[in-house]
Formats: structure tokens, sequence, C-alpha cells
């Protein structure tokens, strides 16, 4: 029965539009996690979004952190731009040792740092940065409340934080859409299914195993799950930020939540307004 299940849905997967994915993109089809150009080539588009919220011309020669993000091309790019000094932070050696390669072929080394460091419990000091950064971060940190508590602790008085982030109920969020692109599909299927239609939507590309190691782990119990994802909804994200330690010293210039379509009436709907969100944004400013 579940294998008829698993053929039909991914009959029902060739109905919907492919939607290009970064790790396909540099390639052609086989999974390549250092997507550096894709990630660099698309930093203008990503910070224009924020412009309304944030002059990026006061950073100039300022302080700032982007906290675990892939290959350090947002930082690189930020610190090649607007000359200022910059420090990634991740527990991924390998990511590590590729940024910091990529820095020097942009000649901007003398000015980004890169250190091995959790996010949760950093080492540096109290009112360290003028503007941190964590793009698409949220949605894939242990414990959410920790590291933005962590985060208001290193900025300095007036410095700016903005996070940008997937809720969990993404359309898209389920993580597979490099081969799965029906939408909401974890809302209504469980994740044992998904990870059984996943590897059978791979068994024949020739980096399935690559993939799955990438997409699948065993859990605690020993169980397989989906890797490197909190599960953190909409809901979940207002909660932590009421129940943040030290947020009466801070300012919320905004929280923009982005949508699908840009239908905003989804917004004021209970169920739809976690359904149908495809983004949010939050500036906050110390």
């Amino acid at each position: 029965m579940n294998n008829i299940l698993i053929n039909l849905f991914l009959k029902i997967n060739k109905i919907f539009p492919h939607k290009n994915h970064p790790f396909d993109n540099l390639n052609k089809g086989l999974l390549n996690m250092n997507y550096t150009d894709f990630e660099y080539d698309h930093c203008k588009g990503l910070l224009s979004q924020y412009e309304n919220y944030i002059n990026f011309d006061d950073l100039r020669w300022k302080k700032i952190l982007e906290i675990w993000c892939w290959w350090g091309w947002k930082i690189i790019y930020i610190s090649e731009k607007y000359e200022c000094r910059a420090i990634w932070i991740d527990l991924n050696l390998h990511f590590l040792s590729e940024a910091k390669s990529k820095s020097k072929d942009k000649w901007v080394d003398n000015n980004v740092e890169f250190f091995e460091m959790d996010a949760l419990n950093m080492d540096f000091n109290d009112n360290e940065f003028d503007f941190i950064l964590m793009s698409d971060v949220l949605e894939h940190i242990p414990n959410t409340k920790v590291l933005i508590n962590e985060s208001l602790r290193v900025l300095k008085k007036w410095g700016i934080i903005l996070f940008d982030f997937a809720p969990y109920y993404h359309y898209f969020w389920h993580h597979m859409w490099d081969t799965i692109q029906i939408p909401w599909l974890h809302i209504f299927t469980t994740e044992k299914f998904r990870i059984e239609l996943y590897k059978k939507s791979v068994e024949n590309l020739a980096d399935a195993e690559k993939r799955i190691d990438l997409r699948i782990w065993l859990n605690e119990k020993n169980k397989e799950s989906f890797t490197y994802l909190n599960k953190i909804t909409r809901k979940d994200f207002e909660s932590i930020i009421s129940e943040c330690e030290n947020m009466w010293s801070f300012e919320i210039c905004t929280i923009k939540y982005f949508m699908l379509k840009n239908i905003n009436i989804f917004n004021y709907i209970p169920l739809l307004r976690e359904t149908f969100i495809r983004h949010i944004v939050w500036v906050i400013k110390k």
C-alpha cells in the first residue's frame, strides 16, 4: 500500500513546475553543496529587500557579524562593498575553510575573519558588534531563544540585528524541493512517509547517496528524520520574541511578514497566516 502511495505522489509531483534548487544550479543537476557563486550573485538582490529597514551605507568601516550561513558569501559581499570589518562563525570546518579561500579570491581576506564557534555560546565580549546578520538561520538552530539572547548580548548600543527566515509551514519548507515540488507536503504527510518518498525520488540520480546523506539522519531515538530543521513556526517565533530576556532594552524596527503571492489578507486569517507565509524579516535596534 505504501509503495502505491509513493508512486502516486511521484506522479502528482510531475504536475508541479520544477523549481530550481541552488544545490543543482552549479553542476548540471548534480548536488553541489558549495553554491558560493549562487550566494554571491544573489546578495545584491537579497540586501535590496532590506533597504527600507536598514541603510547599509552606515555599515562602512563598522564591525559586523554573520552567524552560520553556509559558505560566507553574504559576509564577503558586504565586506567587499562597504569596506567593513566582518566576522563569520560556524561549526563546520569544511565551510570555514572554503569561505576563507573565497575571501582571498575576492581580496577581502584582510577584512574578514572566520571562526569555529557555537552561536549559542559565542566567545565575544558584550557590546562588540555594530550589525549582526542571520539570514536563513533561525529555522536551523536547535535553541532559537538562546541564539537571540546571545546575539543581543554581543550587539553594541544602537547596533542592529537582521533576522530573516522561512517558518516551517512555508509551502516549500519540507527541505525536499530539490526533487519534490508538491506544496505543503510536510503538513499532510508523516515524516516517515516523506523520507521514503524522497529516497524513491532520488534513487535513479547519480548522486542519490549524497543527497540522502545530506537530508536524512538518525536522531537521538535512532529513527530516521530530516536534518538541520528545528520546525519553528510563525507562532513559535512570536512566542520566543515575547520571552527573550532583554527585549525591554531593544526597539523593534520592523517585523515584516511576506505572504504567498503578496496577498496580505492571509495575514489575518488564523490558519492561512501560518500556511501562506513565505518569509519573515525581523529588524531590531539596541
